[in-house]
């Protein structure tokens, strides 16, 4: 018990100085980084973005400027386009819809019995015969 509570001293106080060296980009470097990487995400392309209000979004990047991009929403009802400043951006991410869900496993999965289902029908035909 006493090896463990030193094990446990020893983490918090080597972890403690670790924690505490991660500093926070400053304003200006945050707007360079995000203008950076807005202009490598392709035109057209579906992104997601936070506001440093809090409010999200999903939208088409339609336009990357100095200052601020311009995406449309993805809504239901169309809407007019949105511009966003880069220094009331907290967050912008490409959203890439190339995943392997669940849907696409359960139609796989169907595909393959009937297939199955199917050529062992095929073959008791034929052997019927």
């Amino acid at each position: 018990m006493h090896t463990f509570t030193t094990l446990v001293l020893m983490l918090v106080l080597v972890a403690g100085p670790v924690a505490a060296a991660q500093k926070e980009m400053a304003p200006v470097d945050q707007v360079r980084a995000l203008r950076s990487l807005a202009g490598g995400i392709p035109i057209g392309s579906r992104v997601k973005v936070q506001v440093r209000e809090g409010r999200r979004m999903t939208a088409t990047l339609m336009e990357v400027t100095n200052d601020a991009i311009v995406v449309q929403r993805v809504t239901r009802v169309p809407e007019p386009p949105v511009t966003v400043r880069f220094d009331e951006l907290a967050a912008l991410q490409r959203q890439d819809k190339s995943g392997f869900t669940v849907g696409k496993a359960v139609g796989i999965g169907l595909a393959a019995g009937a297939g199955a289902i199917l050529t062992l029908f095929a073959i008791m035909f034929s052997l019927s015969d």
